[in-house]
């Protein structure tokens, strides 16, 4: 978080945990969080606070480059992690976006302990781009920034590629190891400003889990 605090210094940071989200609300959540597979329950919760609060969503090994704030013009902050597929380490949208609550709602009748045994292990990435190209993306209501935007490395082979146009890079660390680094969400909100057009109700925010 070293890089947040430098790049976007005058943001009011929120911490998310389950003093904020009943697990209850959620049997996808519920049951992911009892078979300790908490990325899966992150997934949604991620989801959650960006639709209800608005924000910008981070896991913490993204590393923040430059502030945002040159992309609060759009109604969206969502990226491209390679040619094909969308980065769901960083992104964002203003409470109650249309976008993410179709992303939302792809848990609302699913569960993640399935009936054979097995869990519908499914990763956010693979639902957003069958939630969003059914209709979003492909209709150009969401165009997606290039790679080099929001995460400039390469899954594969870990090369790091830097452009002006890069505001984070995402390291894909995965490295996972506690409650408290799988399932904590940090929601920070700058103070309004005079902008006019920003994310969210006049004012600037940003999500990570911890």
């Amino acid at each position: 978080m070293k890089s947040w605090k430098e790049k976007l210094y005058d943001y009011e940071f929120i911490l998310w945990d389950l003093n904020r989200f009943d697990l209850n609300r959620s049997l996808w959540v519920k049951q992911a969080f009892e078979a300790k597979k908490y990325a899966f329950a992150a997934d949604y919760i991620r989801l959650y606070a960006v639709y209800n609060y608005g924000g910008i969503y981070m896991d913490m090994d993204v590393e923040v480059i430059k502030s945002f704030n040159d992309l609060l013009r759009n109604d969206y902050i969502l990226g491209y992690e390679a040619a094909k597929g969308l980065e769901a380490g960083v992104f964002g949208a203003p409470k109650k976006a249309p976008w993410v609550k179709e992303v939302l709602e792809y848990y609302t009748s699913k569960e993640f302990a399935l009936p054979n045994g097995l869990y519908n292990d499914t990763p956010l990435p693979i639902i957003m781009d069958e939630v969003l190209n059914a209709d979003y993306i492909t209709n150009k209501k969401i165009v997606p920034l290039p790679t080099d935007f929001l995460t400039a490395k390469s899954y594969k082979t870990g090369k790091i590629t830097i452009t002006p146009n890069t505001y984070t890079i995402h390291h894909f660390a995965g490295s996972w190891k506690s409650w408290d680094e799988k399932m904590k969400i940090i929601i920070a909100r700058i103070i309004g400003t005079k902008l006019t057009h920003i994310l969210g109700n006049a004012r600037r925010c940003i999500i990570g889990k911890k």
